[in-house]
């Protein structure tokens, strides 16, 4: 190789090596001098606040640091599936029968369809969509199973659900659907629960089992007779008639809406309020006191007075000494627990012709309700007085006692309301009791703003609402 040649090859390989050495020296500087100066990021997320669309808010750098739950690339504000991981073009949604309607705004989200619904054009000959011509289709407006001839069935035993009593268990038609004879699936379900309770319970306050028949929380059957709801004891949940179960179970009203009943025994239908139970069981005991405030309250069981006559249960809220015992001349000032206990209208037996008389009175007769102004605890006199037919009667037989509901509308907080739903039953209570109807036979309770009969949005059903209602019951 000749000598200049060589030169210039050696001189081209320092040349090279100098202009490296300088660029990483200046690029490591530059990187020094933004680490020593790093741009503030105020919510953490490693997005620097001048480029971050969500500064104070945890977020991811796809999305310009604002959050994304879903991972997705599309800022949960602008995401119609937030919680679901989906594409940008179709608004962060999934359409899984791609027929480009999003499936939150499909209402066949796996069926696809050209409609604006996002649903298959109908078929003359199969108008519910389920395989099952309409002429062999014995529910065709519902979409169904081959096995059942288009009806509903979900366990594909071949027994629709409405006839079926298993209705999640693949049965026989033997045993009407189930898996084994009634009575041994009867057993089971005592044993180890029924799988429609936790969920019949919790949306309509009963459940349908095995034998076909309803059953509240308590195992007690439920039944309709007369039109009217009537619990295991008898005891007539509603005072309307028109009530009726239908084949899959649920209680229906004359417009053949679904009635719930809760846990306190209060039965509901989309038209609200429809009456309900005993306000408080009579076979709890109980009773009312006077408190140091002069209004009735609930009585434990159990209360012990002492030579004193003071009350030794400290959960009371009354102290009364010697004087006042004594004093039970009507002025007001006194308590006598003999009032409570001595009453011998109370512990006697009814004569026949008592007897006879007391099961001569029609007790929804006695069904009375008071309303009360805004805010107000006690009612006047005026509204009282047409308790006075209910007093007459608990004075002609002993045999009755009174139980008091008291409400409250939704203004104001929920314990507040409380409270004052309590003064209202408890000025009713305090009423009776001046009429010289013994403690014994008065039971209350308060539910504040928790059951209305009316609309809370409107002056005229917050007065609805407002409200101390009065049951009398034959013991």
């Amino acid at each position: 190789m000749k000598l200049h040649v060589l030169f210039i090859y050696i001189t081209s390989f320092f040349v090279l090596v100098a202009c490296g050495s300088t660029s990483g020296t200046t690029s490591n500087d530059k990187t020094v001098a933004s680490t020593d100066k790093k741009a503030p990021d105020e919510d953490y997320d490693g997005v620097p606040n001048d480029v971050d669309q969500c500064p104070y808010i945890y977020g991811t750098a796809r999305t310009f640091g604002c959050p994304d739950a879903d991972g997705d690339g599309i800022q949960d504000a602008e995401d119609r599936c937030p919680d679901e991981k989906g594409y940008a073009n179709l608004l962060g949604c999934l359409d899984r029968d791609y027929d480009g309607i999003i499936d939150p705004d499909d209402q066949c989200p796996d069926a696809y369809g050209e409609r604006e619904t996002g649903c298959p054009d109908i078929d003359p000959s199969d108008v519910d969509g389920d395989g099952v011509k309409n002429e062999e289709d014995e529910c065709p407006e519902i979409r169904g199973l081959f096995t059942a001839k288009g009806c509903p069935d979900g366990d594909g035993d071949g027994i629709k659900d409405e006839l079926d009593a298993c209705p999640d268990l693949f049965g026989v038609e033997e045993y009407s659907g189930c898996p084994l004879a009634v009575g041994d699936m009867m057993e089971l379900a005592r044993l180890n629960g029924h799988p429609a309770k936790v969920n019949g319970i919790k949306e309509k306050g009963y459940y349908k089992s095995y034998d076909g028949k309803l059953y509240d929380a308590n195992d007690m059957l439920v039944t309709v007779v007369s039109g009217d709801i009537v619990d295991a004891g008898g005891t007539f949940i509603t005072d309307q008639k028109g009530f009726f179960i239908d084949r899959s179970g649920y209680i229906r009203d004359a417009n053949e809406g679904v009635v719930r009943i809760d846990n306190e025994g209060y039965a509901f239908s989309p038209d609200g309020l429809l009456s309900k139970k005993q306000v408080n069981n009579v076979g709890t005991g109980g009773g009312i006191q006077i408190g140091r405030n002069g209004l009735p309250t609930q009585k434990q069981n159990g209360i012990q007075f002492n030579n004193n006559g003071n009350n030794n249960n400290n959960n009371t809220d009354y102290t009364q000494d010697n004087n006042s015992n004594n004093n039970n001349n009507g002025s007001g000032g006194g308590f006598n627990p003999g009032n409570i206990y001595d009453n011998p209208r109370d512990v006697q037996p009814l004569s026949p012709q008592e007897a006879a008389d007391c099961n001569r009175i029609n007790l929804k007769t006695l069904t009375a309700a008071i309303y009360f102004d805004y805010d107000a605890g006690k009612a006047d006199n005026s509204s009282l007085r047409q308790l006075n037919r209910v007093v007459d009667a608990m004075q002609k037989c002993a045999k009755l006692e009174l139980q008091v509901g008291g409400y409250a509308d939704s203004d104001g907080g929920e314990n507040y309301n409380y409270k004052l739903s309590e003064k209202r039953a408890k000025s009713v209570l305090k009423y009776i009791m001046g009429q010289g109807i013994s403690d014994r036979r008065l039971k209350y309770n308060a539910y504040g703003e928790k059951y209305p009969l009316s609309n809370n949005s409107t002056d005229e059903g917050k007065q609805r609402n407002r409200r101390a209602e009065i049951q009398v019951i034959r013991k």
